[in-house]
C-alpha cells in the first residue's frame, strides 16, 4: 500500500518513444523515475556541454484537458515551453558554483551532448482553480476532479546524454511530474507556473547529477511546498 506521499506523485510515465523505456530503471540515489548508464563510461573526462533544442514531436496529449481547453495554442504553448526547458537548462549548468561543464553553443571535440524531449505537457485548469477558492467553492471536490479528469498541471520529458565526438548514448533519463500542492495556490491561476517549476527543479537535479560524489543521494521532487507561488 502506497504512503500518503507517494500516493501524491506523479505515475511515471510508459513513454513516448524517445528512450527506450524497458532498457531503463529507478536508482534509489537519482531523482528520475527511470535511468540508464552506458557502463565503463568515464564522465569526468568531459569538459563541456551542448543542449540543443527540445524536441516536441514526442509530446503525449492522451486527455482531454489539452484539447478542449487550450485546443489553438497547443503549438504556441510548446514551443514557448521548448524554449524555456532549454534556456533553463543552459542557465542552470552555467551558474553552477562548481562550473563542472562549460556550457557551449555548438557541439566542441570532447563535450556531452543532453538532447531532451517534452513528452507530456498539461496546462493547469485555470478554471477548476478559480472554482476551489470561491467564496463557497469545493475546494477538496475541486481538486478531486482534477485528479479524476486529469486536469492537474503535469510535465514529463525523455533524454539522452551522449558523447558528441561518437554519438554513442552514455545515459538516458526519463520522469513526469505533477504540480505541488500548496496550501494557497496563487500558481494555479496562470497556465503554465506550475510546469515552469518543475522544469526549473530538473535542470537544477541535472547540475546536482554532474557534481554528485560517491554515495551522495540526490532528492527527488516534494509533493508539497509552503510556497503560494
Amino acid at each position: 500500500m502506497m504512503t500518503g506521499c507517494a500516493a501524491l506523485k506523479a505515475a511515471p510515465s510508459t513513454g513516448a518513444g524517445f528512450v527506450p523505456m524497458a532498457q531503463m530503471a529507478q536508482r534509489a540515489d537519482l531523482p528520475f523515475q527511470k535511468v540508464w548508464f552506458k557502463d565503463g563510461v568515464d564522465f569526468k573526462r568531459y569538459k563541456s556541454i551542448y543542449i540543443p533544442k527540445v524536441h516536441t514531436d514526442y509530446l503525449l496529449q492522451s486527455n482531454w484537458w489539452p484539447q478542449n481547453f487550450r485546443q489553438g495554442q497547443m503549438q504556441e504553448d510548446l514551443a514557448t515551453m521548448a524554449q524555456y526547458m532549454q534556456q533553463e537548462f543552459k542557465t542552470a549548468f552555467r551558474n553552477d558554483p562548481y562550473r563542472r561543464f562549460q556550457v557551449v553553443d555548438v557541439p566542441q571535440k570532447g563535450s556531452l551532448t543532453l538532447e531532451l524531449a517534452l513528452t507530456e505537457l498539461v496546462p493547469s485548469n485555470v478554471a477548476l482553480s478559480v472554482l476551489e477558492y470561491a467564496p463557497y467553492g469545493g475546494g477538496t471536490a475541486v481538486r478531486v476532479m482534477e485528479r479524476a479528469t486529469g486536469a492537474e498541471s503535469t510535465v514529463a520529458f525523455e533524454a539522452r546524454m551522449k558523447d558528441s565526438d561518437t554519438g554513442d548514448t552514455l545515459a538516458m533519463f526519463a520522469d513526469r511530474q505533477v504540480k505541488k500542492i500548496r496550501i494557497i495556490d496563487f500558481k494555479a491561476f496562470t497556465w503554465y507556473a506550475h510546469g515552469k517549476d518543475i522544469i526549473k527543479e530538473w535542470a537544477e537535479q541535472f547540475v546536482g547529477l554532474s557534481n554528485q560524489r560517491p554515495g551522495e543521494v540526490i532528492e527527488g521532487s516534494s509533493a508539497f511546498t509552503l510556497r503560494p507561488w
